[in-house]
């Protein structure tokens, strides 16, 4: 995958014979001497899913829009799985940021309220951005796979690694309300051993349990929001549904303060 490394820093007029001609109706006059960058190619395909979902981002109309020859980009992509990958993974890195950002706003000590902000952030971020939401945590793209720890997998772990350290954080302070592991049917308790692992979370698998369910629950009830299936209930209002189902799933999580 990405045929050549010099994606980030090569101009597209390098692209020599594969620039179509100024007057061509096929080139894009704003875009028409853009760096042709990661950057430049996630925006050209994330215009794409916006407009078409999944099946609109392809190599001839990324290349079109971009005012080069689909052979041209080729030569910095090698199909439609690379751009997939790079939209998936930018799409990932954005909803960690937005999350991230949300937690400057809280007090270090106070793991609850810094629980509450992310959750809420990811939620907003969704409902801003449904296509993009949707191509990282909807149904998988048929026919496309992401690269073995490749930049999605690892845009994934970043994303885990945020919300593991904030159920690490609420294990420390005794607000997690984990469950003792022989509780956990072999195979489940192994898995989460090595969720774990591969997220580096000091925990056992009875207090990884709760933050699956909380990232499980968290998803299924933005999914649902984003997709307009409460709309038969709520209408287009449904925030305080919304609310008070975190509300109930920050009960089911937290263990009461200590006083």
């Amino acid at each position: 995958m990405f045929t050549d490394r010099r994606l980030n820093t090569v101009h597209s007029a390098r692209l020599g014979g594969g620039i179509l001609p100024a007057d061509s109706p096929e080139r894009p006059f704003s875009v028409a001497s853009a760096p042709l960058t990661t950057e430049v190619l996630v925006a050209t395909s994330r215009a794409l899913l916006v407009e078409g979902g999944a099946d609109a981002v392809v190599v001839r109309e990324v290349a079109r829009r971009l005012g080069v020859t689909a052979p041209a980009l080729y030569r910095y992509v090698s199909g439609r799985d690379d751009l997939l990958t790079l939209l998936i993974a930018a799409c990932t890195e954005e909803a960690t940021s937005v999350c991230m950002e949300a937690l400057e706003g809280c007090g270090i000590d106070d793991v609850e309220a810094r629980l509450r902000a992310a959750t809420l952030a990811f939620r907003a971020w969704a409902l801003a951005h449904p296509s993009e939401f949707g191509l990282v945590y909807g149904t998988p793209i048929l026919h496309y796979a992401a690269p073995e720890e490749g930049p999605t997998v690892e845009a994934g772990r970043r994303f885990g690694r945020l919300f593991g350290s904030l159920f690490v954080d609420l294990l420390e302070t005794r607000r997690l309300r984990a469950i003792d592991d022989a509780l956990l049917p072999p195979a489940v308790r192994q898995a989460l051993v090595d969720t774990a692992a591969r997220l580096g979370l000091p925990m056992r698998p009875g207090e990884v349990y709760p933050f699956v369910v909380g990232w499980h629950r968290m998803l299924g009830i933005v999914s649902v929001e984003v997709t307009g299936h409460l709309h038969w209930a709520f209408g287009g209002d449904t925030t305080a549904f919304i609310h008070l189902q975190f509300e109930e799933l920050f009960d089911d999580l937290l263990l009461p303060v200590v006083r």
